[in-house]
């Protein structure tokens, strides 16, 4: 009995590795699939550059007033006076410090003072802003004069150590624009170099009359299928992978001639866990993609008609894409179940040190149970009558 299933095991993945071998071979002979490989990047490059040209409005123009927001001290709102016909306030908040600075309701100008360990106060502002950093200075001295008269006479035990300047800005910049144009960056040449090279997987066999042979092959489907998915996700990535080394050598170049990066790469901080997970994130997508795709190729006569049936799938993930390049702040748990928007979210998270374990977990999973229910129903499909006509 074990030794039947190792004979099987042995023999799915011999079909596997010829179906693979075939696929490659196919897309590297056909010119037409090439140039998905080697053109469509150098394409879609040009369209990055337009892109960076957009940048998303901070919010800031829209603030009619200046705010001292303050976190684990009670504290009523009100006016403490006015600058350049602008009011200030201060305004207590409940929600986490490294959650309300990223959000839509702190301006550059703002400042916020974490009150929560009174041994370590830490002021978040933008040094960049003249405003922020003239309210930091004010909320810096309100904080040792509060302490005198609130906080020592009520625990004389507890002693004032320091207040930790946290620069927003400096913290911020060097990944920004990176964070903003990483997704559409990833996806748009993804999803367009899959439907390429997907389309011709299934029906290009049909329109060259080598499906059925296929079919009748002893090859087992999900080896069939695994073959062509994997081939698939490999030289989709690898494309990409020159896209974006396309970019990073734009952006060298720029920073070699001092000229303005329109790429986003010049001054990125970016760690090896980072690099890491990205990938990681990038893998999932396209074995998800590639599943859909192969799933779309089944039901079409021909490779080109396959292309057009996967247009929406492309134009829904370039939407997603755009849509994440202009969120500003932090977003919904729920933001992170919606399919391919969730991980725009995510690679811009990562890039911003402010991705949470829950959330990396919540698209993951999602990525990879949608990859496996596309694999399921691509493998019921696959010897249905509509395939075969």
């Amino acid at each position: 009995m074990e030794e039947s299933k190792r004979k099987g095991q042995k023999q799915r993945m011999r079909g596997l590795g010829k179906i693979f071998h075939h696929e490659m071979q196919k897309i590297l002979k056909e010119k037409t699939l090439l140039f998905g490989f080697l053109i469509l990047p150098v394409l879609t490059l040009f369209v990055t550059v337009g892109m960076t040209l957009l940048e998303p409005r901070t919010g800031q123009e829209e603030n009619t007033s200046y705010v001292m927001y303050f976190y684990g001290i009670d504290l009523q709102r009100s006016n403490i006076g006015s600058i350049d016909d602008k009011q200030i306030w201060i305004e207590n908040i409940e929600v986490a410090p490294e959650e309300f600075v990223h959000s839509d309701t702190f301006h550059n100008c703002d400042v916020l003072v974490d009150f929560s360990d009174i041994e370590c106060v830490e002021i978040y502002y933008h040094e960049s802003d003249p405003m922020s950093s003239y309210l930091k200075m004010s909320a810096e001295s309100f904080v040792r004069q509060s302490f005198d008269k609130v906080y020592k006479s009520q625990n004389p035990g507890i002693l004032f150590r320091e207040v930790e300047l946290e620069d927003i800005t400096q913290k911020e910049n060097a990944n920004r624009m990176i964070a903003m144009l990483l997704p559409y960056m990833l996806i748009l040449p993804l999803t367009a170099n899959i439907a390429n090279f997907a389309g011709d997987t299934v029906a290009g066999d049909k329109a060259r009359g080598t499906f059925y042979q296929v079919m009748l092959s002893p090859v087992p489907p999900i080896s069939l299928i695994m073959g062509k998915i994997l081939s698939v996700s490999l030289i989709s990535l690898f494309s990409s992978g020159i896209y974006i080394g396309l970019d990073i050598v734009g952006s060298k170049i720029c920073e070699s001639m001092h000229l303005k990066d329109v790429f986003g790469f010049a001054g990125v901080s970016i760690t090896a866990q980072q690099v890491f997970l990205i990938i990681l994130y990038a893998v999932l997508l396209c074995y998800l993609f590639s599943n859909l795709g192969v799933l779309i190729s089944l039901f079409c006569k021909d490779a080109n008609q396959a292309q057009t049936a996967q247009l929406p799938v492309t134009l829904a993930c370039t939407l997603a894409s755009m849509m994440s390049m202009f969120r500003l702040g932090s977003s919904p748990a729920s933001h992170y179940l919606i399919p391919v928007y969730n991980i725009c979210l995510i690679f811009q998270d990562l890039l911003n040190a402010r991705a949470k374990m829950e959330n990396m977990l919540m698209v993951a999973l999602s990525l990879l149970v949608l990859a496996v229910l596309v694999l399921i129903t691509t493998l019921l499909c696959y010897k249905s009558e509509k395939v075969r006509t």
